[in-house]
């Protein structure tokens, strides 16, 4: 049963200022505030690497997804980026942002037709679970991550355990039965009938 219930593999790797490495250093990020209100984090998604590059399609790209309780935005600081919200696409260029609702559609990537890299602040503000922290960030990526550099495909099972524990719906279940996959297979099967986790020591400071 352990193709069903996968286990945590290959931990990312710290660089010298602290920032977490993921895809070989393709993607980074870092905490840059965190209270008891918001959080946010810095991005950085190199521009031609597949993994990060490849526009729309690139591995790193968030499923079409939505948020219950968060408030999310986006800040560029360099580079360009695209996103998809409530079916319809738009670019934020450096210095530009998007705030986006619960309860909207969305996905984001880097401009693979700019030629640079971008680097973006995400900030989640708002509900009783501030979901996109610092530990969903680590283990979320550093499990696809790990998944992908070894050949492999992510498990269905433990990206709804993520996805359930940080309040994160994927669009593309119908009728919005996506928070119900969350609950059945993310939680009551995944993490209660396989013991899989949402915080890993391979992808939190433990690991250091």
């Amino acid at each position: 049963m352990s193709f069903l219930f996968p286990r945590a593999s290959i931990p990312p790797k710290r660089d010298p200022d602290s920032a977490w490495n993921f895809f070989d250093g393709a993607s980074r990020t870092w905490v840059v505030q965190s209270d008891e209100h918001s959080f946010t984090s810095g991005h950085f998604l190199k521009h031609s690497n597949p993994h990060t590059g490849a526009g729309r399609s690139s591995t790193i790209t968030p499923p079409y997804h939505w948020h219950i309780y968060q408030t999310e935005r986006f800040d560029v600081q360099s580079g360009v980026l695209c996103y998809l919200l409530n079916g319809k696409e738009g670019k934020l260029l450096a210095g530009e942002s998007v705030t986006i609702s619960p309860y909207q559609y969305h996905t984001f990537w880097s401009d693979p037709e700019s030629g640079v890299d971008l680097v973006v602040h995400i900030s989640v503000s708002g509900g009783p679970n501030t979901g996109f922290d610092d530990t969903f960030i680590h283990n979320f990526y550093g499990y696809l991550s790990s998944a992908v550099m070894q050949g492999k495909s992510p498990k269905l099972l433990q990206m709804l355990a993520f996805l359930d524990h940080a309040d994160v719906v994927l669009a593309d279940f119908p009728l919005w039965t996506g928070r119900l996959a969350n609950i059945v297979l993310g939680r009551w099967i995944g993490r209660g009938l396989g013991g899989l986790e949402v915080e890993y020591k391979e992808f939190s400071e433990k690991s250091d």
